[in-house]
């Protein structure tokens, strides 16, 4: 479980202008995220030390005053995962952006990596069908056959992404990151929830007891007593 008491320290390689850091926090649905705290980067330097009550999960986002907001549309922004974490946690990134940095010290931080990159080809591929969508123009959607095969398309992306998440979760049953894809597959609809039973019975009793795992039991034991609609579902494999 998370620490009574972590340090964050965090290193931008080739930080370059006045910038802050701003630390945030669940509120109590898990699910939004409000800033807690903040500190200024100095010598491309940053510390937080968290105590009492942590959450599973932050975010740390960068904010430089140079920019103004339009130029920072994407914020640069990184989850760090404080759930199982060591007390000791290091940020660094080898460029000025803290959504590039390796996180030490949190091994769900090195499983979320490893799901980015399973998922990567898939997203240029996602980009391609998005920018195909875009250079059409303003008419595109009156176009039937274009639109229709465009949702052909990617709905076939979207049963890869599915398929592409359940191999993560099938691969580690003893990892936070893959109990959090299971939770969104569930809420999502993607999957039912005997499929998800089936998941989470193989995840540890450490996963399960936590918040999240909790969380999802819940939620399966209320989809049967009211079953969902008969949406798309993955079916059970």
């Amino acid at each position: 479980m998370c620490q009574n008491s972590i340090t964050i320290q965090g290193k931008l390689a080739k930080h370059n202008g006045p910038a802050k850091v701003y630390l945030s926090y669940p509120d109590t649905s898990g699910i939004i995220f409000k800033i807690t705290d903040s500190t200024s980067i100095i010598n491309g330097q940053f510390s937080f030390i968290l105590k009492n009550d942590l959450p599973p999960k932050v975010f740390l986002t960068v904010h430089r005053r140079s920019l103004n907001p339009l130029q920072q549309a994407e914020p640069d922004q990184l989850p760090v995962y404080l759930i199982f974490s060591n007390t000791s946690i290091q940020v660094l990134s080898n460029t000025d952006h803290i959504k590039e940095a390796v996180v030490i010290g949190s091994k769900n931080n090195s499983d979320y990596t490893s799901y980015l990159n399973l998922l990567k080809p898939l997203e240029k591929e996602s980009q391609k069908l998005l920018t195909k969508f875009k250079m059409r123009g303003p008419n595109a959607i009156k176009d039937t056959t274009f639109m229709k095969d465009l949702r052909t398309q990617r709905d076939a992306q979207n049963k890869e992404f599915l398929d592409l998440a359940l191999q993560f979760i099938r691969t580690n049953h003893d990892s936070y990151i893959a109990l959090e894809i299971l939770q969104s597959s569930l809420m999502q609809g993607l999957i039912d929830y005997r499929m998800a039973e089936s998941e989470l019975d193989k995840f540890s009793a450490e996963l399960k007891t936590t918040k999240l795992g909790k969380q999802i039991s819940k939620t399966i034991t209320n989809s049967k007593i009211e079953p969902r609609g008969d949406g798309p579902r993955a079916g059970n494999r």
